[in-house]
């Protein structure tokens, strides 16, 4: 039954609210939320076959979906999320902010990245604490704003008291420039350790003895702080191949735009981390675990809905998140 008051036009259901029938679908709200977490976790087919075998109750073979893209186009895109919160006070462990993308396979579009990032805190044994995430298939500039809202919208002034880690690649350059314009810069120190060995397997033959001394050598003085030295010693290097000519291009002008963003000793003096080790963490995390399975292959709408919900699970929202869908 339902009932329309003639002064406010409002139709009521008094029994689907009593029953909690969910006002977007024909299925209970509790059995929406349900194969919605399932959902967050496992496929479609597989969240369906669990809840089927735990509440022995039957379900559609799109049900699942349906709960999910429900449930996420209803969360509101911007709104506020985990980590919005006033920065620290002054003397007390800086922020770290850090970002990566990984690749997913959308319908009629192909491979596009996923981009991922992390705020996090270090305790005295410079282990991460209370990580938090946000990731979006959608544009770099909806991104750099997500991951400016999780590390609590800081004021340009306040950003000095963040650290900003990442491989260096352009977009994430003028992200943080953008966001974090006086956050600590640091280039992921196992990034540039990549662009050493590349260097010694091109010049000294991958595998060789001579090669690994040469890596192991500038990686050394890498932990040191002497990047510059590094730098000035790959200009000084005289290819004889096209390989070594163009591996040394590339390492020689990675060195020329971020020496000055590894300075190692003095970050990690300042209990810093220097390697991105939790942004790539986050990419298997929060995408590749769940988004990249054998064959799996995305709508762009149906990915970004599945991603919104996962996001409040990891981020400790869920409950919530469920809030919000009783209003």
């Amino acid at each position: 039954m339902r009932y329309r008051c003639h002064e406010c036009a409002k139709t009521y259901h008094p029994l689907d609210e009593e029953l909690e029938l969910s006002q977007g679908s024909r299925m209970s709200m509790q059995k929406e939320k349900q194969l919605a977490l399932l959902a967050v976790h496992m496929p479609y087919e597989e969240a369906k076959k669990v809840y089927e075998e735990l509440t022995q109750l039957k379900t559609g073979k799109m049900t699942t979906h349906r709960a999910v893209q429900r449930l996420g186009s209803a969360a509101i895109r911007g709104s506020k999320i985990a980590g919005e919160e006033n920065l620290r006070k002054e003397g007390e462990t800086k922020r770290h902010v850090t970002a990566d993308g990984v690749m997913i396979h959308i319908r009629e579009e192909g491979w596009k990245e996923a981009k991922v990032g992390s705020v996090y805190e270090v305790d005295h044994e410079r282990e991460a604490q209370e990580t938090l995430y946000t990731a979006t298939v959608e544009s770099r500039e909806l991104f750099g704003d997500q991951l400016y809202r999780l590390a609590g919208e800081p004021e340009a002034a306040q950003t000095s008291k963040l650290a900003f880690i990442s491989d260096a690649a352009k977009w994430l350059d003028e992200l943080q420039a953008l966001a974090f314009p006086l956050a600590t810069r640091i280039v992921d120190f196992w990034h540039v350790t990549e662009y050493l060995w590349k260097v010694a397997n091109a010049f000294y033959e991958e595998g060789t003895t001579k090669a690994k001394e040469w890596a192991h050598g500038k990686i050394e003085k890498l932990h040191q702080g002497q990047a510059k030295l590094i730098a000035a010693s790959l200009a000084q290097m005289k290819p004889k191949t096209k390989p070594e000519r163009e591996v040394l291009k590339v390492a020689r002008t990675y060195f020329q735009n971020h020496a000055h963003q590894m300075d190692y000793p003095r970050y990690e003096a300042m209990g810093l981390h220097i390697g991105s080790g939790v942004g790539e963490a986050a990419c298997k995390f929060v995408i590749q675990t769940r988004f990249k399975r054998s064959g799996m292959r995305w709508s762009r709408p149906g990915a970004e809905n599945l991603l919104r919900l996962r996001l409040a699970y990891l981020n400790h929202q869920w409950d919530d998140f469920l809030e919000t869908m009783k209003n």
